[in-house]
């Protein structure tokens, strides 16, 4: 696909010499205006009131403005986050802030945000229950630029919007997660289909020879083998879109179902996520464990694979054992506080001690791992543990890097020198002295990792 462009690029210069596209996104501004032109109601998502027990449950937000000149600010801080409402009191619990996000300003045509309200709210028993929601009002604004932080004169209540929740029954659920397991099986395509390649393989050399000699190239003809290719090209990368959010919406549908059996299967692909970027599976899950009813049987699958020595320690298996303790103890998984300070978030004391002695329960287990799950280990271990016990996980790399080839050795050295071979800490012995009396590779700084909100 990037062969198209690169021709369309090069052919377009050839004939016409440049190129002047203009378009810069602008803002339109106006003075602000009074605040009771603007309005927030909260409305059924699809029309959609009738939902069971571990249903994905969204409502949506409508902003609108008799005229420009609002913005809206929903995620700025952990101070004003908009804030779920439920009644009655009882058979639902809070397990997190909600976060939202206006795209843009409201202005005449309505402006509607989906509020997924599985994200902060775990409904536990059947019922009708009336919701509305807390939030900033629209801010009229001439810059764009944020206000100062909102009073209570500033924040606004919703209308209310009754969900009727029904009893889901066990086999139906365990039929559930057998079907959206199977579907997560079938991974979506990451390339162009060898049908779509096919398809365009004659067009693409007939524009390479138009490539060759452009002067003589027949306008109407290379313009309509650029729109084929380019409409060809887009519904492939539309193709491809689908079928990634597709699996995105299976997984968030398996993630906040509640019984057992979804419980092994969340565990199963939090274990399976690489963590490489392009398979955001386990992260998703993450979002869905607190609604788990068996909370016991969730902390100890999660709890047996960290232990694991056969499974290297990943920051989603952490983040889930962080967020199951949590629900154990009927408290809101809150990684970060901003203690009153928007945009200084700082992580809780308790999740970075607790941290920290999931860290150190690992330590021992080096010496039973076999490579490359050690090193893998390893290199885990160091960018995470707090610089105090970094003796203790320097100690047990010298047990085994003796054991290790020098193509490891060096791999653990480049990528790691600072928390192998710090010098405030005692001398190690052979061979891992020799290594560490190596002048420091150029560049080869551990970077600080702070916790994410996985």
């Amino acid at each position: 696909m990037t062969t198209l462009r690169g021709l369309v690029f090069l052919i377009a210069v050839s004939i016409a010499g440049s190129s002047d596209r203009r378009g810069v996104a602008q803002q339109t501004l106006s003075s602000p205006i009074g605040s009771s032109s603007a309005s927030v109601r909260l409305e059924p998502h699809e029309s959609k009131v009738k939902f069971r027990l571990g249903d994905p449950i969204a409502l949506d937000l409508v902003l609108a403005a008799e005229s420009g000149g609002y913005q809206t600010f929903l995620k700025s801080s952990r101070i004003d986050f908009p804030k779920v409402n439920v009644t009655p009191a009882a058979g639902w619990l809070q397990v997190q802030v909600q976060s939202l996000e206006s795209p843009e300003a409201p202005g005449q045509d309505p402006i509607r945000i989906p509020v997924l309200l599985n994200r902060s709210i775990v409904f536990q028993q059947p019922g009708y229950y009336q919701i509305t929601i807390t939030m900033n009002r629209p801010d009229p604004s001439s810059t764009g630029v944020r206000t100062p932080e909102p009073k209570a004169c500033c924040r606004e209540t919703t209308n209310a919007v009754g969900i009727e929740i029904l009893q889901r029954n066990d086999h139906e659920e365990s039929e559930l997660v057998a079907q959206l397991s199977s579907l997560l099986e079938q991974k979506p395509d990451t390339f162009p289909s060898d049908d779509f390649t096919k398809q365009q393989k004659p067009l693409l050399d007939e524009l390479q020879d138009i490539a060759k000699n452009p002067l003589a190239a027949n306008p109407q003809r290379m313009m309509k083998l650029v729109d084929t290719m380019r409409a060809a090209e887009d519904a492939e990368v539309g193709r491809i879109k689908k079928q990634k959010e597709s699996r995105r919406q299976t997984a968030i549908r398996l993630s906040y179902l509640q019984g057992d059996d979804a419980v092994r299967a969340k565990v199963r692909w939090i274990l399976a996520d690489p963590e490489d970027g392009e398979d955001d599976t386990g992260l998703l899950m993450l979002g869905g464990l607190a609604h788990s009813r068996n909370l016991q049987l969730q902390l100890q699958l999660l709890q047996t694979a960290w232990s694991d020595i056969g499974h290297v320690p990943t920051e989603t298996l952490q983040s889930a054992l962080q967020r199951t303790k949590a629900s154990l103890n009927h408290v809101p998984f809150v990684l970060y506080y901003s203690d009153g300070v928007p945009r200084n978030f700082l992580p809780h004391p308790e999740v970075a001690a607790e941290r920290q002695r999931e860290l150190e329960e690992l330590l021992p287990s080096l010496q039973q791992r076999a490579s490359p799950n050690r090193e893998q280990t390893m290199a885990f271990l160091i960018f995470g543990i707090n610089p105090r016990d970094g003796l203790r996980l320097r100690t047990e790399i010298e047990k085994v890097f003796g054991g290790m080839s020098p193509a490891v050795q060096n791999s653990l050295l480049k990528t790691n020198w600072p928390g192998v071979c710090n010098r405030e800490f005692p001398v190690p012995s052979e061979p891992l002295k020799s290594s560490c009396g190596f002048t420091e590779p150029t560049g080869s700084k551990i970077p600080a990792r702070t916790p994410v909100e996985r």
